[in-house]
């Protein structure tokens, strides 16, 4: 691959899914992560959230699931990893404006 390659989409969604964790504990690490699910156009897709808001937001609460109604998702590439490039989650916009975010 080599370089940087950085590119960004702004995906509209119905209803996305944020899941607070710590993925790796049982390897001894327990960096607790933000991942967001949702569906679009026809594909699953669970993504790294990176939007520092909310990963603040979501890290100071329980690990669990938390619903998102009506968002838009920047999806972004991040750089080069072990010569793979992988997607994430750069920014979340809601448009409901409750921003109540349940535990579901």
């Amino acid at each position: 691959m080599g370089g940087t390659f950085i590119s960004l989409r702004l995906n509209h969604v119905e209803c996305s899914e944020l899941k607070t964790s710590a993925p790796y504990r049982a390897f001894g690490n327990a960096k607790r992560r933000v991942q967001g699910r949702f569906n679009h156009a026809g594909r699953e897709y669970a993504l790294w959230v990176t939007d520092p808001a909310y990963e603040r937001r979501f890290l100071s609460k329980l690990d669990g699931d938390y619903r998102i109604n009506q968002c838009y998702l920047t999806i972004s590439l991040g750089e080069e990893y072990n010569k793979a490039v992988y997607k994430l989650i750069a920014g979340i916009i809601e448009l409901d404006g409750t921003q109540t975010h349940e535990r579901i």
